[in-house]
């Protein structure tokens, strides 16, 4: 019995240890449209959520406070930055404050991802911050924050960009919008019944939707950065060509909105297609999933049930 109480109190100091502790949190400054290069504000937060007086180091020059772990999906380590190289190998006086956080109080800063490691290609990557209140000559680290999702698009450039942004039908440039997931999927579905490829492909991510396939994903993530890419650019081909996933890409007579359900970052919308033949009509029910990323909501994947055929 004794025995027993022990173990209790035990596992309740546990879980009162980690319900009030410190904590670091990371998020973006200012969530934006990333491409190679681009610089990326990250807000780092350390809370006290204990009963007592934390006490740290905050350094002048924030990297010898922070590491901003940036990996691929497969799991790589982006280079460090040249500056964040230099800055920790050189010998300088370390100019430092303390900081004391009160119960319940919190402190906030930002840094650029981009002074930490070298955002030279694109693709989707994983962010973590560590946190040094001792500096880091010290031995205490704080524990790892939660992760950010960060996606880097590809830079394109001059006639490449503009092409990419020509509606073929018209004539007129495009441009992304910050419309609902309906509206998104009503203007990729017009831009496939007139014909205009980048409409289509405006509102798809189409990297989401050829790993949405388990073999295309086990593939597409044993390549280089630069053969992802290849590949991506491939994949788009074979859509237009309906060589891959040729329902999505499938030309209806007409369509129908059936419900619309979304949060902040998820959205699905249910379409109901038909598609006219020389002898007969089919009615294909369409549920399109999407997500949000720097405001705009994209088609990641799909999925199709047969509804009739007269």
């Amino acid at each position: 019995m004794i025995r027993r109480s022990i173990l209790a109190s035990v596992l309740l100091v546990m879980v009162s240890a980690s319900a009030f502790a410190i904590s670091l949190g990371i998020a973006y400054e200012d969530k934006q449209l990333f491409v190679p290069g681009s610089d990326v504000h990250i807000k780092l937060t350390i809370r006290n959520d204990t009963a007592e007086t934390y006490r740290f180091k905050l350094a002048e020059n924030r990297l010898f406070n922070v590491d901003l772990d940036v990996r691929s999906l497969n799991n790589q380590a982006l280079q460090p930055a040249r500056q964040f190289t230099t800055e920790r190998t050189s010998n300088q006086l370390l100019f430092y404050r303390d900081v004391a956080l009160e119960p319940g109080e919190e402190f906030s800063f930002v840094e650029n991802l981009s002074d930490y490691v070298d955002l030279v290609d694109s693709g989707v990557f994983v962010v973590r911050g560590r946190f040094y209140p001792e500096l880091l000559e010290g031995q205490e680290v704080l524990i790892s924050s939660n992760t950010l999702s960060l996606t880097v698009q590809p830079d394109l450039r001059g006639q490449e960009l503009i092409q990419a942004r020509i509606d073929e039908q018209t004539g007129e440039l495009i441009a992304r919008e910050e419309l609902s997931p309906d509206q998104v999927v009503d203007y990729t579905l017009s831009g496939l019944q007139s014909g205009s490829w980048n409409r289509f492909f405006l509102y798809i991510d189409a990297e989401g939707l050829l790993i949405s396939n388990p073999a295309r994903e086990r593939s597409f993530l044993r390549l280089t950065e630069t053969g992802r890419r290849e590949r991506i650019a491939q994949f788009r081909d074979e859509l237009e060509e309906q060589l891959e996933d040729p329902q999505l890409s499938a030309v209806p007579n007409s369509y129908e909105m059936v419900r619309t359900t979304y949060n902040a970052n998820e959205a699905t919308v249910i379409m109901d297609l038909s598609f006219d033949f020389i002898t007969f009509q089919e009615l294909k029910r369409y549920t399109y999933f999407l997500r949000r990323q720097n405001g705009v909501w994209y088609i990641y994947d799909y999925a199709v049930t047969n509804l009739t055929t007269e």
